[in-house]
């Protein structure tokens, strides 16, 4: 059996016309009818029923008819791959990132990457971290960035950039009028604090006090 026997049937299967898979084929109808006796005699079975104005695959035709496709898809991977080893990786890698800082790490991370197989492409989704993880949870990106704490199990994390927590003061607040340029957090335990809502987050900052309901 060779590729040439099961492009053939492909055709004939996807036109159930000799004739017009023959057009398609851009050959004779009589060797193409040749090729796919061969093919039936090589498997000892009838792929088609063969009527006088119709064509029909059998149980057995359907069945490879399954393996047909994927034997081509392999085919058609398989030279794909070969060329990459030649000419580079070729694609679409799926991104997402939380905002911030993420965008730019991307940005300095594909500036790299991109040099040395530049016929790939990228696809930057943005969000908040839990739509962010919840899009790699389900594979619909490859690679993403979020913010700590996560308490997602099967995930790899690797830190890349460390950001500092900032209290934003009114002017008018006492904490403001303090020297320095930070706040000890067990001040802030004074004043209502407008925070994160999610829920790891929210379990991080109560953790920074002794009085977590305070938080």
């Amino acid at each position: 059996m060779e590729l040439r026997h099961i492009r053939y049937f492909l055709a004939v299967a996807e036109e159930m016309s000799f004739t017009r898979a023959a057009e398609k084929l851009c050959i004779a109808q009589p060797p193409l009818s040749r090729q796919i006796r061969d093919l039936e005699e090589e498997l000892g079975v009838s792929l088609f029923l063969r009527k006088p104005h119709a064509l029909q695959l059998t149980d057995e035709g359907q069945v490879f008819r399954q393996y047909a496709v994927r034997v081509l898809d392999l085919v058609r991977r398989s030279e794909e791959d070969v060329r990459e080893m030649q000419t580079g990786l070729h694609g679409v890698i799926y991104l997402a990132t939380v905002e911030g800082h993420g965008p730019k790490l991307f940005a300095q991370w594909i500036a790299g990457f991109q040099k040395e197989n530049p016929h790939v492409t990228y696809n930057l989704w943005n969000g908040n971290s839990d739509d962010v993880l919840n899009r790699l949870m389900k594979g619909l990106c490859e690679l993403a960035i979020i913010m700590e704490p996560h308490n997602a199990e099967g995930v790899y994390a690797v830190p890349v950039y460390a950001e500092p927590w900032i209290a934003m003061i009114p002017d008018a607040c006492p904490l403001a009028k303090e020297p320095g340029d930070t706040v000890d957090f067990q001040r802030l335990t004074e004043y209502d604090l407008i925070i994160p809502s999610r829920e790891s987050r929210l379990q991080e900052i109560a953790g920074w006090f002794d009085s977590p309901e305070k938080s």
